[in-house]
């Protein structure tokens, strides 16, 4: 079977695109660009079809979201001005000029009364739609506002900052309701997770900070692990999440207890900007800089019959509530560009078969306990080469979406080359930032050379426990240290940098 007929094809652009967002009714997908152009198509296995393509800013579009109902479409631009357009007509029903003093960066869909957006220098608004101007104006942050969240149950509106804070307001109240330390790192992503305990932060340093919900002083856990910063985080279930990153690998992350699963996709080492889970939570869907829209089935996560074949496979644990780590990520690994081979290298293995006879061999999960295998001589290196989007039979799946044309299913797709390799994603800030932990396999870590064999090239060791020791100590050494732990962050550039030259 094809690619094709696996999930919808990718939709390419000509020109960039910053954000993307799915219906929460129907199979619907809004891109937006950064030329100002809106783009809603409807998605399907069977082919794309543009329903709408309107220029609706002068100047970048850089967040889009739908309404509760699907009806509405609220988009919000570098020129201080947001707005909502019909999506069944395509008609502005309201447009707000002039909304902040410095370029909107994001807007979010409170509710049908409220709408909050977010720009450039940290101002917060929300928005009272019924009388077109704004209830209420925050300004705890001295930097660009990244992420937001709303809580319904506790009507708590919960964003991220660049200047490494989390704040927390009531929608009902002019004053803030908690602005948490300065974590000292960049909040570029937030999510609830365990039914509105915890609050999941992703920051530039590829941690993952856990606030108890309540207690939003300081974070309560980290899980390192990402060799690059943690752009966006989509929730999936209580438990699980997928985290994209700058290096372009989408990961499914579980919490409590913290531990890789698998990658459900891979944008060829670009930056993730935006991921998204559909209505029926079938598909993902991501954007890069990559000038593309891609789809990623996820479906398996929340199919009950394949949990029933796990069973009866005596691959599902015994209180049949979760599977078996280890088999999800086979599965994971194979569904990435649709074939039924990947090499998508999960803890050092680069082949399905060889995580099936790990699998068979005791069962191991992902080394959370801090002793991860390392690469052998006979190990690939290359992580999600996969993942391109290409039919298994070499055919593309991808449709360009010109900017003044329609959808053409032909078009050139990206390149199907292999990923980027392990040695080239990892650098010292990945060890510092790892704290000792080796839960995330060949993602975070390089290995050795130890002298030549016969043909000259360098023969590659396993990392023995007394070298993990001395990288941890070495890391605990460097984040004792502010100030080199800071000089190491201006090596790796903020989001905020991608938004300032649009």
């Amino acid at each position: 079977m094809d690619d094709s007929a696996v999930r919808p094809k990718s939709l390419k652009f000509k020109e960039p695109v910053i954000d993307v967002a799915l219906s929460p009714t129907t199979n619907l997908v809004a891109s937006s660009l950064i030329t100002g152009h809106v783009f809603v198509h409807r998605y399907s296995v069977d082919g794309n079809e543009r329903v709408i393509r309107q220029k609706v800013h002068k100047k970048s579009c850089r967040s889009v979201g739908f309404s509760a109902d699907g009806s509405l479409l609220y988009t919000a631009s570098k020129d201080r001005s947001w707005q909502v357009m019909d999506v069944e007509t395509g008609t502005q029903n309201m447009n707000i000029e002039a909304a902040h003093d410095k370029p909107l960066n994001l807007i979010k869909y409170v509710n049908e009364q409220v709408i909050a957006t977010g720009d450039d220098a940290g101002g917060l608004k929300l928005w009272d739609v019924r009388q077109n101007k704004p209830a209420f104006s925050y300004n705890e942050h001295v930097d660009y506002i990244s992420d937001m969240v709303f809580n319904a149950d506790k009507r708590h509106l919960l964003a991220t900052s660049g200047d490494g804070c989390l704040s927390v307001y009531d929608v009902r109240k002019a004053k803030p309701f908690h602005v948490s330390a300065n974590q000292d790192d960049e909040l570029l992503s937030i999510a609830l997770m365990r039914g509105g305990k915890k609050v999941v932060v992703g920051e530039t340093d590829g941690v993952l900070g856990i606030f108890t919900y309540g207690q939003f002083g300081d974070v309560s856990d980290r899980f390192p692990g990402h060799p690059q910063s943690i752009d966006t985080i989509c929730k999936l279930t209580e438990d699980l999440c997928v985290t994209g990153s700058s290096d372009g690998l989408l990961r499914i992350v579980q919490l409590f207890p913290h531990k890789l699963v698998g990658v459900a996709g891979d944008h060829d080492s670009l930056p993730v900007e935006k991921v998204v889970l559909s209505y029926d939570q079938q598909w993902l869907s991501s954007c890069s800089h990559d000038h593309t829209v891609h789809f990623w089935d996820i479906g398996y996560i929340f199919n009950d019959d394949d949990d029933e074949d796990e069973e009866e496979d005596g691959s599902e644990d015994e209180g049949g509530e979760q599977l078996d780590a280890q088999a999800v990520a086979i599965r994971i690994s194979k569904d990435i560009g649709g074939n039924g081979e990947s090499d998508v290298d999960i803890d050092g293995y680069s082949d399905a078969s060889e995580l099936k006879d790990r699998d068979a061999n005791d069962g191991l999960d992902s080394d959370s306990d801090g002793d991860s295998d390392s690469f052998d001589d006979n190990t690939g290196d290359d992580v999600g080469a996969s993942g391109s989007g290409s039919d298994s039979d070499g055919e593309n799946s991808e449709a360009v979406v010109d900017v003044d044309g329609s959808v053409n299913g032909d078009g050139p797709g990206p390149s199907t080359g292999a990923g980027p390799s392990v040695e080239a994603g990892a650098d010292s800030k990945d060890v510092a930032g790892d704290d000792g932990d080796d839960g995330w396999g060949s993602w975070g870590d390089s290995d050795d050379s130890d002298g030549d064999d016969a043909s000259g090239k360098k023969k590659k060791r396993k990392l023995t426990k007394k070298d993990k020791l001395k990288v941890k100590r070495k890391a605990l050494a460097e984040l004792a240290n502010p100030e080199q732990k800071k000089a190491k962050r201006k090596g790796n550039e903020p989001k905020a940098s991608f938004f300032a030259d649009l």
